[in-house]
């Protein structure tokens, strides 16, 4: 992400003279359009018409002195709590109203992420959008970036159930913690997290490298009922065979064994 201040405006829908007549004006005012013009780099030429668009938006004011106009920033505070207000307001409206035109369909989207903060606000805005319920399977390292969310959660009667590997702390919340070999961990560790909510949407992430992540998120039904279904049955695997003993050769079919191999090996063959 970019850190210049000027292609910050511009993103926020600024031209570019704009954008640096705004900043050189924070940096030194009052001033005439003439003292601006030669501080910022905009040609003289142009200097008015910005001066009237940045007064317009509400990030400049003219000032009188004497015979002369001079110009001065609305504090940046100031301006950016207002420009924040605005946009919120017109999302706010846009989303009741572009609703209205969306047709349903019948198309079941996977949509792909990429990158680590990009899984991580998308998992975080689907925690903080659950209605019911929270399952989610994740590794003790992943954690602390959700936990605030979780929480948040769990504060307004969400059921959230967390699979992890080791113990965390999440008040109100259940934690299962899946004891599994370090073999089984180490071959697991790039899936960061499986993410179901609400029964209706699912997000499955995997970290390649400390570098590069990439993510899958779909609202399909039988996708999203895998997933769940895997992380309320499947965890439960390990503990379930180790009660049973020697007593699992005889239920799991010899050609099915394979599936369960790691199990078997850490609670058979031990």
């Amino acid at each position: 992400m970019t850190r210049n201040p000027i292609e910050r405006l511009v993103r926020l829908g600024f031209s570019e003279y704009e954008a640096k007549a705004y900043i050189a004006l924070l940096r030194e005012s009052p001033v005439t359009g003439y003292q601006l013009s030669k501080l910022s780099g905009v040609p003289r030429s142009m200097i008015y018409e910005v001066l009237g668009k940045l007064t317009a938006r509400g990030a400049a004011m003219t000032l009188r002195k004497g015979a002369s106009t001079q110009y001065a920033p609305v504090p940046a505070e100031e301006f950016l709590d207002q420009l924040q207000r605005e946009h919120e307001e017109l999302t706010s409206s846009l989303k009741g109203e572009l609703a209205t035109l969306a047709t349903p369909s019948d198309l079941e989207y996977v949509w792909n992420i990429e990158g680590d903060e990009n899984i991580l606000a998308k998992a975080e805005e689907m925690i903080r959008q659950a209605k019911t319920r929270i399952y989610l399977a994740l590794l003790p390292v992943t954690f602390p970036a959700l936990q605030p969310a979780l929480e948040e959660a769990i504060g307004r009667g969400v059921r959230a159930v967390l699979y992890t590997t080791s113990e965390v702390d999440l008040p109100g919340g259940r934690v299962v913690v899946a004891h599994v070999s370090e073999e089984t961990l180490g071959q697991a560790r790039g899936l960061g997290l499986v993410l179901v909510i609400d029964g209706e949407e699912v997000l499955i992430g995997e970290w390649l490298s400390a570098n590069q992540a990439r993510a899958s998120w779909t609202s399909s039904p039988l996708l999203v009922f895998i997933a769940e279904h895997h992380l309320r049955t499947d965890l439960y695997l390990p503990e379930i065979l180790a009660l049973l003993g020697d007593r699992s050769l005889d239920l799991i079919h010899e050609e099915d064994r394979e599936l369960f191999a790691r199990a078997l090996e850490s609670h058979i063959n031990s």
